[in-house]
């Protein structure tokens, strides 16, 4: 009798979390639809529908502006083919692509966390491991997705209405592909949004010659595909768009979570800002993808993926909160470890992504010494992540997670 006692019992903690997950979106799309005209809500969508309609008007896609009473002069930023991908929500009406946009975010941060956790289910080192009771995955998906949906990073992709989401969904999925066709989603994430094609070296690194032709193909493919549908637009890019890092914010903003943001912030006037950033940049680009190898080597392709994913947070000269979706994955997978340093580490890395007001924008010289400690401790996050690696003090990861052949 006592097996179902205890099924029973994680059946109803199961329809509890659930519950709870459920009714912490209704609360955040009440508060949503409750301040429809704040500054920038659902912005970055509203900008990926304006510039897209305005390239199918015959104007060019990089000259179009966004206006708002009180935000403007924004523009398109991501490569060509991120427009061709967009193009659905440019022929919606305002409301229904906004609709679709915040349930597929909702679903798809639902589905990463789920991702996780169906990994765990396979690994005996996890807790929770095979032979748990059948609702305990349920059980954990609403756990988890509780405070996922609470960080800064996901609020943040939520409210703006972010496309990082959906970006690193696809490189976080990719290793779910049969192996002769994994580096695909990879690489059309990468065409989208450049940051992922820091997993190129990774596969070169590990050898795993297929999935990089297929990442680097892929990419190649959907970009000169934006070359056919976008010649203008996409020479543009290429050519000029690229290098206007201008365009995305400033480096030295408070938002930004990058390690050059960090660099730009506490270095003094005149220090060689760039040259130190391209220093540490190296020493963290060559700890990640050590570990990722190792990991990789160990069979475990979703701790060497998070880990790559992690390095792109660090590299890109501007990391905005959204794109530290990765390290809440990451923060998520500790928690499903069994042991005390994960456990510590989930719980730290969720209590740096709780804390609302690090992330905030900031002229410079009004941050005291408390606040300014707190506004980079987000940056340090993927410190923590690639110095710790994602498996800390485990030595090899259980035959149940080899690579598939």
């Amino acid at each position: 009798m006592a097996k179902p006692i205890a099924d029973d019992r994680v059946r109803l903690l199961a329809f509890g979390l659930v519950g709870l997950a459920v009714a912490e979106a209704f609360v955040l799309i009440w508060g949503l639809t409750a301040t429809t005209g704040v500054a920038g809500l659902l912005g970055d969508l509203d900008i990926y529908r304006g510039a897209v309609s305005w390239a199918l008007a015959g104007n060019d896609l990089y000259t179009y502006a966004y206006t708002h009473p009180t935000v403007h002069g924004l523009g398109f930023t991501y490569p060509p083919f991120a427009a061709l991908v967009l193009l659905p929500f440019a022929l919606m009406a305002s409301l229904p692509a906004k609709i679709v946009w915040t349930v597929l975010t909702f679903v798809v941060v639902v589905g990463c966390v789920h991702l996780l956790v169906r990994h765990a289910r396979r690994d005996p080192g996890s807790r929770l491991a095979a032979g748990a009771p059948r609702h305990a995955t349920t059980a954990w998906v609403a756990g988890l997705s509780i405070p996922v949906m609470a960080t800064y990073p996901f609020l943040h992709n939520l409210i703006v209405g972010q496309v990082s989401l959906f970006v690193v969904a696809l490189a976080l999925c990719d290793q779910l592909l049969p192996r002769r066709w994994q580096g695909v989603l990879v690489g059309l994430s990468g065409a989208i949004k450049l940051t992922p094609l820091v997993f190129l070296p990774y596969y070169l690194l590990t050898r795993q010659w297929r999935q990089a032709a297929l990442c680097g193909g892929t990419f190649a493919a959907a970009t000169g595909l934006a070359f056919l549908v976008l010649p203008r637009a996409s020479v543009e890019y290429w050519r000029t768009m690229l290098w206007q890092t201008g365009r995305v914010g400033r480096t030295d903003s408070t938002v930004n979570k990058s390690l050059l943001g960090l660099l730009s912030r506490q270095l003094p006037d005149g220090a060689p800002v760039h040259v130190v950033w391209m220093v540490v940049a190296l020493a963290v680009a060559a700890l990640a993808y050590w570990r990722a190898s190792r990991s990789f080597a160990e069979g475990d392709l979703l701790a060497a993926t998070l880990v790559v994913g992690a390095l792109s947070v660090a590299l890109s000269p501007i990391s905005w909160p959204h794109h530290q979706l990765w390290l809440v994955f990451a923060a998520a997978f500790y928690l499903l470890q069994r042991g005390r340093v994960p456990l510590v580490l989930g719980a730290g890395l969720f209590a740096i992504f709780f804390g609302y007001p690090w992330f905030g924008d900031y002229p410079a010289g009004t941050v005291g010494p408390l606040l300014g400690a707190g506004v980079e401790l987000p940056a340090l996050a993927v410190l923590v992540v690639l110095g710790f690696g994602v498996r800390p003090g485990r030595r090899s990861v259980p035959a149940a997670a080899v690579v598939p052949a």
